[in-house]
């Protein structure tokens, strides 16, 4: 037994999180049980309270005793790391990017995703993926640069996914024959005859006709990064938090994924039935290019590159929401962050699944 003094905006949960207990009402009971009457309290703890809270030994002996009586506020993998069926990924989302600059909303762009369970090939995953009803501002775009972009992008898909049993993205082929899709191709032309509209889909076209560069353009989406990252194959720590982990995130259009140094951090069930199981990822560049170089199509992540070029200061905080019973994604809301010289970047990623099988 140990004898603790509150601090300053503490509560009885942050305390369990520090000592490592899974249960606030089990510290309150422990604390109730061993100390005077007249110190006995009903509720949450204040600054300066003198507290009574178990030794590490006693702290194991009562979460196993909180995990025989089912009323554990964590639901920690044995492994450490949740064992995620990535067959159940199955269905349609809406994917929702809104832009800001500072507190003012520049653009907000969304679309749906589908992807269907095409089979399980030599342990693999295949799955067909496709994109469509795209909106901007919530109105589906009739300009002419829109309807354009539309009818490129429709012709490709369904485009194939192959991922590993951990959720790796592991291949991203073509399902037509680029034969086929190049034809296609050509013949919007004869809708749009314009010379803007013809070199854009001979941009199409060498995209379709490079395996290498179609690969990477879908990559370096954050579909694939929220889907697929490196975030599913983490594990936890002894206890709430995972070790520190690189990935890239691509989260500035057009230009080269930013690498980041994240961790998971696996919240509490906010009731002891709760039905979600809720992990936050935190980032924080880790990348030595500044904001010019990672626009650069050649450019590559070098921790030797010269420091004094001001690389990009950004943040990344992410939210996984899944069922706790089978372990489906349902939500993912995240937001990045990049601190410039006149004002603060900012974008947020909602994800969502609307297929009603979870």
């Amino acid at each position: 037994m140990i004898i603790y003094y509150t601090k300053s905006g503490q509560s009885l949960a942050d305390l369990c999180n520090e000592i490592q207990l899974e249960n606030p009402e089990y510290l309150k009971d422990y604390h109730n049980q061993n100390c005077p009457l007249s110190e006995h309290f009903d509720g949450d703890i204040v600054q300066g309270m003198k507290l009574y809270i178990p030794s590490s030994r006693e702290t194991r002996d009562i979460n196993r005793k909180i995990r025989e009586e089912n009323k554990s506020f964590y639901d920690f993998p044995t492994t450490g790391r949740f064992p995620f069926d990535f067959k159940l990924w199955e269905g349609t989302y809406q994917v929702t990017q809104t832009t800001y600059s500072d507190d003012t909303i520049i653009a907000k762009y969304e679309n749906k995703v589908k992807l269907d369970l095409e089979g399980i090939k030599n342990g693999y995953y295949h799955f067909l993926f496709s994109v469509f009803d795209f909106r901007k501002n919530e109105d589906t775009s009739d300009t002419k640069v829109g309807t354009l972009a539309k009818m490129c992008i429709e012709v490709i898909y369904p485009i194939r996914y192959s991922i590993d049993p951990e959720g790796k993205l592991i291949d991203i082929v073509l399902t037509k024959k680029t034969e086929d899709i190049v034809s296609e191709l050509n013949s919007i032309k004869n809708f749009f005859p314009d010379q803007y509209s013809s070199d854009y889909i001979e941009k199409m076209k060498v995209i379709i006709e490079n395996r290498e560069i179609l690969s990477q353009k879908f990559r370096n989406t954050l579909f694939s990064f929220f889907m697929f990252g490196t975030f599913y194959r983490t594990q936890l720590g002894n206890w709430t938090s995972s070790d520190v982990y690189y990935d890239f995130c691509p989260w500035i259009f057009d230009a080269q994924p930013i690498q980041f140094e994240f961790q998971n951090i696996l919240f509490p069930k906010d009731i002891v039935d709760d039905e979600r199981v809720k992990i936050r990822q935190k980032g924080s560049s880790f990348d030595s290019r500044n904001l010019e170089g990672l626009y650069f199509t050649d450019s590559k992540f070098d921790d030797k590159t010269d420091m004094g070029k001001e690389p990009i200061d950004c943040e990344h905080f992410a939210e996984y929401f899944f069922n706790r019973e089978n372990l489906l994604l349902y939500k993912i809301e995240a937001e990045f962050q990049y601190f410039g010289y006149e004002n603060v970047q900012r974008e947020d990623f909602l994800l969502e699944r609307i297929t009603d099988n979870y």
